[in-house]
Order: structure tokens, then C-alpha cells, then sequence
């Protein structure tokens, strides 16, 4: 009897074994899919196929083992090249792990301006594309994972359904491109914790983008003491957007199972590591709203700061941008402490009815306090949104400004930039000047409007003509290489803003100071950016003008006077997402002035509408859906977001070469 009920128990308890086992052969969760990995369990196999010495620097072209992966549809043993750098002499260095964007490669200039701070650093070449002619390369030995082998389905795998070259033959964590390249990123831990001159504990990682998804899933290792994502990893992007049904990206199959093993969202439970993310308001590619929810997530005692560079898409200014570099500086070498997220308050129920945002910024730090800027926006879709520069009034350490509201059907979104002294320069980097200064963002403010009528907030905002008169300069743009006498460009959302858009049947009136004559400009204008989930697809319109004068130029252009590259004329204000200027040799157009720019960088002075019937205006914002919205081609969300990233590599070069 008692070996009878022995072998009974022995026999459930295998059962069961087997059972949990069986579980675990398809994670349903990140934690299951990286319990039992061990980024240090196989050997690295460190093939160095390039040394050299530069300026401060040792630098090394290697490859390393990924290790050996095994699954239902192939198996594989990738290898992973990287450029590794080091100052000279350094002992107990920490060091960095940088990943980097869509369509990009490794880094050499990355790792070299690491080495500059004093850091080790090592940039991996997940993506494949060549880096090192005739040198071994990153190789995925067959699973789709980079960046070649498009047409051979081998390039990035989104999706956890399985293809021709994914590990697996049914769905699973590990089919996604994602999760492997976040394997590549933990075995380069291990890769910087085995060096001599780096010390161990004190591992940090960063990265642009796609990058900045893969430090969100690199920074659940705990061996990372600091990370800086960018402009990616928020989570969140396939549920829609608030107020905007169909706004989130589509995914055909096994959309719940992404979220579970691959979404960012279900990373940011597990990051313990100080994390700072950098971010852009507009960006296409982490919504801010999406951004504060994944941010939301994080363990309580897990420090986090978010930064957020004001009217910029997928690009950053000079002191957001440092705000990452002394973030390492402050984590990984305690040489200065960092800022901690300044609280704010949006008082709704104020005695004029109109919101109030106010802040004591974090002096915890000692840093001083250089400016407080306050912003405040309205649209539902933060990649269009437009935010305006509030009237700050300072009351000793405290801060405020009113925050008026359009239409309290509409949203209300408002933060602040604070910039601190930091006592240093961090260095001139590629598209970005030295600087002293850093910027960080106070807690982020939501107000919906429920919570609007709730409080008996007041419209009190109205249709302007003046659009910008530029007495506080360039303040509602956001300019590319403005220095640059043939690169400049100037660009707002100011006019997706319901106070600015343009009136029916009125006028663009331009004032633009030259300091040579016989100039052209090329005035663009984009429609319905990122709004293709209603029905409409994004258009570019650009107007070619002659610039006759040294001094001031006056303009008034009409909807007709611009036109696709096709010859389509624009037919009025109403869908306006963006208005540019650049040199006319550079325009989008059809047409393009023979000669480039002669002088400097021209100087805008004022753009105001001209006549038009206000009366007759009616209450469309961007999310809205037109009347003709029928006849419209909608354009595949997959094609613009390509488009983006193709875009961001370009400007990316350009700032290399400035």
C-alpha cells in the first residue's frame, strides 16, 4: 500500500512537472520569457577584427557569440559585431552600452564622443547593415533580424507569428526581432563587465528610436545602473489614443500575445535601474501621452525623469540633449547629483476660470536654476500637437502661468522646462553645440474634458490673426541647422492650433529680412500628418517665392499658390498640420530655384492672415472628419511611418556633416 501511494505521488508530481514545463515552452509573460536566461551561461568568443588608438581613446572592431538558439522552425548562432572603445589608462571605467536606430548601424562617432566623457563604451551592430569594408560582420545565420535581407524575408521581424525565418514555427516571444536584439544588447553587459578597464558595476545603457525600445527591454537586466532611452519604448501603441478611435497601430494576429512578451508596456514592471527618457513632443514614434503611461508602470522606488524637447519630432536641443550624458555622469560616477522630477500643479478652479500651471522646481540637486519655461497645448494627438510658450511669473522659487483654454471639448496638456547650470561643458557632439546647461521636464499635467466642465473652466481663447510677430524669436519653431547659410530650416505647428488656423477665403501674408537680394524661398505646407486613421493621407504643398529685396520682403499667398509635386493646388486652410521654410534650391515642389541661397540665413519678421470671413469658420481640428474625406486616398500608416524614419537617418547625416 505504501508503495502504491508512492509511485501515485511520484507519478503526479512528474505529471505536474511536465505539465509547468509544457507552460513555460510558450512564455506568456516577460518575466517567463527571461527567468531562466542567463546572458553569461555560454562564452562570448570575442573575435577582435580591428584595434587602433585615437586622440584619448583605444578603439576595437569586434564580433561575439550570441549563442546557440533552438527552436521549432531553426535553429541558429548568431554573431554580433560592435565597435568597442576605452579611454587610455582607464581603470574601473564605467561604461555604456549604446543601440542604435531604424536603418542606422553602429556607432564609431558614439562610442569616440563616450570615450571623450570618459566612459567605455560599446555600440552593437544589430541592425547588419556594414560598417567595416571587407571585415566579418554581424551575421544572423538565417533568423530575421536586421536590416538586409528584406526581400528574402530576413530584415526586422515585429511580430511574435511566425515566418519563414523566425525560431519559431508557432507563435512566440522569441520569433520577434525585438527580443533577440535585446539578447545581443544583455551578452554586450556581459562583454563590458569581462573588461579589464571597465568596472562592473556601473553599466548604463542608451538608445535612439528603436534603440530606445531596446534600452527599455536591455534596462530589465540588473546589472544596469542607469539607462536613457530616446524617443522610443513608450508601450502602449497598439490601444488608441485618447478621443481618437483608430488611432493605434494595427496587428493582424496575436496582438494580446505582442503586448504580453513584446510591447514595452509590459517591460517597464521590471526596470529597477534609474531611467531617464528623452523625448520630443511631437514625436511620431513615442507619443508623450503614451510615454507618461509607460513611465506610469515603473516600480515606485524606481527613480525617473522624463525630458521632453518642445515642438521637435525625433530630435532633441542642445540641453535636453546633454540632459542624458550627465544623467550617466551623475549614476555611474557620482560626480554631481541630478535633478529629481519637479511636481506641478494645473489649479482648474481659479477665480477667472481660466487653468493655472504652477512649480517650485527640484533644488535638491544644488545645481542653479537657469530659466522655467511652461508650455500648454491642446490637440488630441500629441505627434501634431501644437504648445505654446505661457507668460511665466516668478514668485521667489515658485512659478506660474496661465494656461487659457480653446473649447473645454478639447483637451488640456501642460508642462514646464527647467534648465539648470551644471557647472561643466559637455562637449559639441554631431548636430548638437557644446553646452553648460541642461533641460529636464516637471511632472507632465492632463486635464480631459470632464474634468474641464467639472471645474467650470472658461473658453476664454479666440481666432488671431497674427500668427507670429516674432518678438520672443523663434520660440513657437523649431529650427534645423539655422546657422547653416544653404541647410536652414524653419518650421511650426502653430497653425494646427485652433486660435491660428487660417480664415475662409483669406490670405498668408509673409515678412521675411534678407540680406542679399535676389533670393527664392520655398513656403511648405503639410496636411493631415499622422491622421491617416481618419481617412486622409498626408500631402506636402510648397509655394516657390521670389525674395527681390536686401532688407524686407513682403508676401501674400492664397491656398492655389501652392501645390504638390503632382500640380495639385491646395484648396484652403482648413487641414494644415505644419508651415516650413528652407532655401528655394531645396524645396519639396515641383519646382526649384536654379541658384542657392545667397547671404545669411534669412530672418522672418512677421506671418499674419489677411482678410477672410471669421464668421463663417467652422469648428474643425485635426482629428475631425470632413465632408469630402470620401474622395481622399488614405495613405498606409506603415508607408508614413518609413517615411519618418527615413527622414530622421537623413537629418541624422546632415548633423554629421554640419
Amino acid at each position: 500500500m505504501k508503495i502504491t501511494l508512492k509511485l501515485l505521488l511520484t507519478t503526479l508530481i512528474i505529471g505536474c512537472f511536465q505539465l509547468a514545463f509544457a507552460q513555460k515552452k510558450t512564455p506568456q509573460t516577460v518575466e517567463e520569457l527571461w527567468k531562466k536566461y542567463n546572458p553569461k551561461s555560454e562564452k562570448l568568443n570575442v573575435e577582435v577584427l580591428k584595434k587602433w588608438e585615437k586622440d584619448n581613446g583605444n578603439f576595437e572592431y569586434i564580433r561575439y557569440d550570441l549563442g546557440k538558439l533552438t527552436g521549432t522552425n531553426k535553429s541558429a548562432s548568431p554573431k554580433i559585431s560592435a565597435y568597442y572603445g576605452y579611454p587610455k589608462g582607464a581603470k574601473d571605467a564605467p561604461a555604456i552600452l549604446h543601440l542604435h536606430g531604424g536603418g542606422q548601424r553602429a556607432e564609431l562617432s558614439r562610442v569616440e564622443f563616450w570615450v571623450k566623457l570618459g566612459f567605455a563604451c560599446i555600440s552593437i551592430n544589430w541592425g547588419e547593415k556594414e560598417v567595416e569594408s571587407g571585415l566579418l560582420n554581424t551575421d544572423w545565420d538565417g533568423l530575421a533580424a536586421g536590416f538586409i535581407g528584406n526581400s528574402e524575408q530576413l530584415g526586422h521581424w515585429n511580430d511574435v507569428t511566425p515566418g519563414p525565418n523566425t525560431l519559431y514555427s508557432e507563435p512566440h516571444a522569441l520569433n520577434s526581432s525585438w527580443n533577440l536584439v535585446a539578447m545581443s544588447g544583455r551578452r554586450a553587459l556581459t562583454f563590458l563587465e569581462k573588461r579589464p578597464e571597465v568596472d562592473a558595476k556601473k553599466l548604463g545603457v542608451e538608445g535612439h528610436s528603436m534603440g530606445g525600445k531596446l534600452t527599455v527591454q536591455v534596462s530589465i537586466d540588473p546589472r544596469v545602473k542607469a539607462a536613457a532611452p530616446s524617443v522610443g519604448g513608450s508601450g502602449y501603441l497598439y490601444e488608441d489614443l485618447w478621443g481618437l478611435p483608430g488611432s493605434k497601430r494595427g496587428m493582424r494576429e496575436d496582438q494580446e500575445y505582442y503586448k504580453q512578451v513584446v510591447d514595452c508596456q509590459s517591460y517597464w514592471p521590471h526596470i529597477k535601474a534609474p531611467i531617464l527618457f528623452l523625448g520630443s513632443t511631437d514625436d511620431f514614434n513615442s507619443p508623450t501621452e503614451l510615454v507618461i503611461k509607460g513611465m506610469q508602470q515603473l516600480p515606485v522606488k524606481t527613480e525617473r525623469i522624463l525630458v521632453l524637447a518642445p515642438h521637435l519630432n525625433h530630435r532633441f536641443t542642445d540641453n535636453t540633449d546633454a540632459s542624458r550624458f550627465v544623467w550617466m555622469y551623475s549614476h555611474l560616477e557620482g560626480k554631481l547629483k541630478f535633478p529629481k522630477k519637479t511636481p506641478s500643479t494645473l489649479q482648474l478652479k481659479t477665480k477667472n476660470s481660466i487653468p493655472v500651471f504652477s512649480l517650485k522646481p527640484d533644488q535638491s540637486s544644488g545645481l542653479p536654476v537657469k530659466k522655467v519655461e511652461i508650455y500648454y497645448g491642446y490637440g488630441r494627438d500629441p505627434r501634431v500637437r501644437f504648445f505654446r510658450s505661457a507668460e511665466v511669473k516668478q514668485n521667489g522659487n515658485s512659478y506660474e502661468a496661465e494656461c487659457p483654454v480653446f473649447d473645454i471639448d478639447e483637451p488640456l496638456f501642460a508642462f514646464a522646462n527647467i534648465t539648470y547650470d551644471i557647472g561643466f561643458e559637455i562637449p559639441a557632439r554631431p548636430g548638437r553645440n557644446a553646452t553648460n546647461f541642461i533641460t529636464v521636464s516637471s511632472e507632465y499635467q492632463e486635464a480631459y474634458p470632464e474634468m474641464l466642465k467639472s471645474a467650470k473652466v472658461k473658453a476664454t481663447e479666440h481666432r488671431q490673426k497674427k500668427v507670429d510677430d516674432f518678438k520672443n524669436g523663434m520660440q513657437d519653431w523649431y529650427t534645423l541647422f539655422p546657422e547653416n547659410r544653404q541647410h536652414w530650416f524653419y518650421s511650426t505647428r502653430k497653425v494646427i492650433d485652433p486660435s491660428f488656423m487660417g480664415p475662409e477665403g483669406g490670405k498668408l501674408k509673409i515678412q521675411v529680412e534678407t540680406n542679399e537680394a535676389g533670393n527664392k524661398i520655398a513656403v511648405e505646407i503639410i496636411t493631415n500628418q499622422w491622421l491617416s486613421y481618419l481617412g486622409r493621407r498626408t500631402e506636402e504643398y510648397t509655394a516657390l517665392v521670389d525674395l527681390p529685396n536686401n532688407g524686407l520682403n513682403t508676401i501674400e499667398l492664397s491656398p492655389s499658390d501652392f501645390q504638390t509635386k503632382g500640380g495639385k493646388p491646395l484648396k484652403d486652410w482648413d487641414e494644415l498640420t505644419e508651415l516650413s521654410f528652407q532655401a528655394g534650391w531645396k524645396a519639396k515642389g515641383k519646382q526649384k530655384a536654379d541658384e542657392k541661397w545667397k547671404g545669411d540665413s534669412p530672418a522672418l519678421k512677421l506671418i499674419q492672415w489677411e482678410g477672410g470671413d471669421y464668421s463663417k469658420w467652422r469648428r474643425f481640428y485635426p482629428h475631425e472628419k470632413r465632408n469630402n474625406q470620401s474622395i481622399q486616398k488614405v495613405i498606409n500608416f506603415e508607408n508614413e511611418f518609413q517615411d519618418a524614419i527615413e527622414e530622421s537617418v537623413k537629418l541624422e547625416k546632415q548633423d554629421e556633416e554640419q
